[in-house]
C-alpha cells in the first residue's frame, strides 16, 4: 500500500520538476519495505529500478547508471555500505541515500567516510525521503553546473578574466594566457589596465564603465596590448555580477582575438579596391575618387584632368616573351606613372594595358600637358627584366573638367576618344579632346553599324588585281580586293573600313565572306571553261587565332567544289612573326588543304629568319614602300637585292607589289624577279574583265589544267 503524502511532503512546483526528471535505483531486501518505498518513489520520479540485494543493485547500477541510489544498509551477501563503496569508486558524483532502522554511530561514520550523501530512518516517511532526495538532486545539479562552468572556463577558446568589485583580477583561464602572453600568476591581484593599448582615450573608458554600471554589460571592439608589446584587436564583452542584495561581486570579461578576421577584412577591402598586379586603385576606387574630385572642383571652381594612357603594341611583348614578362612590364609602368604625379592625384589600372590618371585641383587644363610630357619621357627609358631590355611607348588622351564634360561618364568617353586619336596619328604622343573627335566617333559608330548590315544586304564586292609575268604581261595570278558599295557614301576602298572592321571584330565574318566569294567565283569561271589561275586573299592575324579556321576553309572549298591549289592566303610579316608555334600549326593545317601561303609586306618589319625558315611559306611579297623608291634610293635597292637573293636561296617565289613605272619593272626584270603586281600593268578590275583575260590566256599560263 502506498503511503499517503501529508501536506509537508507536498513539494512546490520547481522541486517536483527536479524529482520528476530523476532516474532512481532502489535497493532493499525487505519486500514490504521495498514495496512501501517504491510506492512513494513511483509517484514522483521519472524512472525507478528495484533490486532485492546489493549484488543485484550493483549490476543494475552498472547497466543503467542512475542519477540517484537509495539503499538499505543491512542486506545479505553485499550490504548497503559495501554497495555504496563500489558505486562511489565508479562514480563519485552519484548521490546515495541510506535508509536504515539502526542508529549505530559506527555505521554512520563508515557511511560518512564512504561519501554517503544522506540517510533516512525507518519507518519511512514520504516527506523525509523526498526531502533527502531533493537535497541530493540540488547538490548534484549544482556540482554538475560547477563542473560544466569549470570545463567551459578552462576549455574556452575565448579569454576569460574575472575581477572583484574593486576591479582586481581574481582569475583567468588558459585562453587568456594564450592570447595575451601573461601567465595567471603574473596578473592575479592586478588591475586590467596592464592590457591597455593606449589607442582608446580616457573618454572611451569612461563611457564603457558608465554603460556597465547602468545596464550591467558592455559589448564592443577594442585594441589591447600583449605581454610582448604587440597591439591586437579583440571583441570584448564585460558583464557585472551582483549579489541578491544588489552589491557588486565580480566583473567578468570575455574576449576573442580578431586579428585574423581584421586581416581578412582588410584583404577583402584591398581586393575590392586595388589591382592585385600593380597595387594601383581599380575601377571601383578610381570612380569614387573621380566623383569626389569633381565635387571639390565644382565647389572651388577648379579644373580636373582625366588622362587615358594606353601602351602601344603591348600585345607584342605578351606574344613574344610571355605573360610573365608582360606582367612585370605592367608593374614597372605602374611605378613610373606613380612617380609622374602628385600625391593627391590618382593612377589607376583599368585592365590589360590601360591606365587612367586623375589630376585633381588644377588651376588650368594645360597642366595636364606637363604631366603627359613627364609620362612619355619616363616610359621612354628602357626597362629590364630577367635579361630582357624592354622598351614601351604609350598613347595618351586627355579630357578636362569643365570644358570637356561635367560628369565622369562624359569625361571618360572623351578621354578615350582623344587616346584613339593619339594612336591614329602615330602613337607615342598625347592629344586633348576636341568636339571634332566626338563627331568622328559618331561617324565610326554609324559606319560600324552599317557594316554589320552590309553582309546581309550583299553590299560588298570583289575586284581583282592581276599579277603578271615581267615583261610579257602574261597573267599568273590574281589578288582579290574587297570593295564596299555603301548605299550613301558610294564605293569605299579597304583603307576606309577594314581598320574599323578589325577593331570591331567584323573582319572575321568579312574574311569568311571573301573566301567563299572567291571560291564561288573560281567555280563559276571553271564552268565557263576558262583557264584558271590562283587567287590570293589577304587575311589578318585575327584569322590565324581562330582554332577552326583551316576547318572552315576546307568546308568552303568542299561546298563550292574548288581545289585548295587555286587559293593563296596572304599574311603580313608582323602577323606571322608572333606566336610562332600557333602559326606553325595553323599554316600546316592550311597547307594540307593545298593552298599557297604568301608573306606580304616583306622587308619593313623585323623578321626572324630562323622563324621564317620553319614556316611553310611559298611566296615573299616585297613591300611597296621599298618598290616605290627602288630606282632612286640606293639603300632600298640594296634591301630588295638582299630579299631576292635570300628568297632564291630558300626556294621561295618573289613578287614585287606596287610596280607603277617602266623603270621599276626594268629593275626587277634585271634581278630575275619575273612576277610583278601594280598599276604599271593593270589596276584592279571586276570579275567580267578578269573572265575576258582568262579567256585569252594561253594554256601555259595555268600551273595546272582546269579542274
Amino acid at each position: 500500500m502506498t503511503p499517503r503524502m501529508d501536506n509537508a511532503a507536498r513539494q512546490d512546483d520547481p522541486e517536483r520538476e527536479l524529482l520528476r526528471g530523476l532516474r532512481v535505483l532502489l535497493v532493499e531486501d525487505d519486500p514490504v519495505a521495498r514495496c512501501a518505498a517504491a510506492g512513494i518513489l513511483s509517484r514522483h520520479v521519472g524512472t525507478l529500478w528495484e533490486a532485492a540485494d546489493g549484488d543485484e543493485g550493483l549490476q543494475l547500477f552498472r547497466r543503467h547508471q542512475p542519477d540517484l541510489v537509495i539503499s538499505d544498509i543491512v542486506m545479505p551477501h553485499r550490504d548497503g555500505l559495501s554497495l555504496a563503496r563500489e558505486i562511489k569508486a565508479q562514480s563519485p558524483a552519484t548521490p546515495i541515500v541510506i535508509i536504515t532502522s539502526h542508529s549505530d554511530s559506527g555505521a554512520l561514520l563508515d557511511a560518512i567516510e564512504i561519501g554517503i550523501d544522506r540517510y533516512v530512518l525507518k519507518p519511512l516517511k514520504a516527506s523525509a525521503l523526498l526531502e533527502a532526495m531533493a537535497t541530493c538532486a540540488r547538490a548534484a545539479r549544482l556540482e554538475s553546473e560547477h563542473r560544466l562552468a569549470t570545463t567551459v572556463f578552462h576549455a574556452s577558446s575565448e579569454a576569460i578574466m574575472i575581477t572583484d568589485a574593486e576591479n582586481r583580477i581574481v582569475d583567468v583561464n588558459p585562453a587568456f594566457t594564450r592570447i595575451t602572453g601573461f601567465s595567471r600568476g603574473e596578473v592575479l591581484g592586478r588591475n586590467p589596465r596592464i592590457l591597455q593599448s593606449g589607442i582608446q582615450s580616457e573618454h572611451f573608458y569612461r563611457e564603457m564603465w558608465a554603460a556597465i554600471n547602468q545596464y550591467g554589460h558592455w559589448r564592443g571592439e577594442i585594441w589591447n596590448r600583449r605581454r610582448n608589446g604587440e597591439l591586437y584587436p579583440e571583441w570584448l564583452a564585460v558583464d557585472r555580477v551582483l549579489s541578491p542584495e544588489g552589491a557588486v561581486l565580480n566583473y567578468v570579461a570575455m574576449w576573442s582575438d580578431i586579428s585574423e578576421r581584421k586581416e581578412a577584412e582588410a584583404r577583402i577591402h584591398y581586393l575590392a579596391h586595388y589591382d592585385a598586379l600593380t597595387d594601383l586603385p581599380n575601377r571601383v576606387l578610381f570612380n569614387d575618387r573621380f566623383t569626389q574630385a569633381l565635387i571639390h572642383a565644382r565647389r572651388y571652381d577648379q579644373s580636373v584632368a582625366l588622362m587615358f594612357v594606353d601602351l602601344d603594341r603591348f600585345k607584342v611583348v605578351n606574344d613574344t616573351l610571355g605573360h610573365r614578362v608582360g606582367d612585370e612590364l605592367l608593374k614597372q609602368v605602374a611605378e613610373r606613372l606613380r612617380r609622374c604625379v602628385r600625391e593627391e592625384d590618382t593612377v589607376s589600372r583599368q585592365g590589360g594595358d590601360e591606365f587612367v590618371v586623375l589630376l585633381a585641383n588644377l588651376d588650368m587644363s594645360a597642366d595636364a600637358a606637363v604631366v603627359s610630357d613627364k609620362i612619355l619621357e619616363a616610359l621612354a627609358e628602357p626597362m629590364y627584366f630577367e635579361g630582357h631590355e624592354l622598351s614601351v611607348t604609350c598613347s595618351i588622351g586627355i579630357a578636362c573638367y569643365p570644358s570637356d564634360g561635367a560628369d565622369p561618364d562624359t569625361l571618360m568617353k572623351n578621354a578615350d576618344l582623344a587616346m584613339y586619336r593619339a594612336k591614329s596619328v602615330g602613337r607615342n604622343n598625347y592629344q586633348f579632346f576636341s568636339p571634332e573627335l566626338e563627331q568622328g566617333a559618331l561617324t565610326r559608330l554609324t559606319l560600324e553599324n552599317a557594316m554589320r548590315r552590309a553582309l546581309d544586304r550583299d553590299e560588298f564586292e570583289l575586284h581583282y588585281l592581276p599579277q603578271v609575268d615581267n615583261p610579257s604581261g602574261r597573267l599568273l595570278s590574281l589578288e582579290a580586293l574587297i570593295r564596299w558599295q555603301h548605299p550613301e557614301r558610294g564605293l569605299l576602298l579597304p583603307s576606309q573600313f577594314i581598320p574599323l572592321a578589325e577593331e570591331s571584330g567584323l573582319v572575321l565574318p568579312i574574311s569568311l565572306w571573301v573566301l567563299r566569294r572567291v571560291a564561288r567565283q573560281l567555280a563559276d569561271w571553271r564552268r565557263q571553261n576558262l583557264t584558271l589561275v590562283p587567287v590570293a586573299i589577304n587575311l589578318c592575324e585575327a584569322q590565324l587565332r581562330q582554332p577552326d579556321f583551316a576547318e572552315a576553309l576546307g568546308r568552303i572549298l568542299s561546298e563550292e567544289g574548288v581545289e585548295g591549289r587555286w587559293i593563296e592566303l596572304e599574311f603580313t610579316e608582323g602577323a606571322l612573326m608572333h606566336d610562332t608555334e600557333r602559326n606553325l600549326r595553323v599554316l600546316s593545317a592550311l597547307k594540307r588543304l593545298g593552298v599557297g601561303i604568301t608573306l606580304d609586306d616583306f622587308g619593313v618589319g623585323y623578321s626572324n629568319l630562323n622563324v621564317l625558315r620553319r614556316l611553310p611559306v611559298d611566296t615573299l611579297k616585297i613591300d611597296r614602300s621599298l618598290v616605290t623608291d627602288v630606282t632612286r634610293n640606293e639603300d632600298d635597292a640594296v634591301i630588295v637585292d638582299a630579299i631576292i637573293s635570300m628568297a632564291q636561296s630558300m626556294n621561295l617565289k618573289v613578287v614585287a607589289e606596287g610596280v607603277e613605272t617602266a623603270d621599276q619593272a626594268g629593275f626587277f626584270k634585271a634581278r630575275a624577279c619575273a612576277e610583278i603586281q601594280g598599276h604599271f600593268f593593270s589596276k584592279a578590275i571586276g570579275a567580267v574583265e578578269v573572265a575576258a583575260m582568262l579567256g585569252h590566256a594561253p594554256a601555259a599560263a595555268s600551273t595546272s589544267s582546269p579542274a
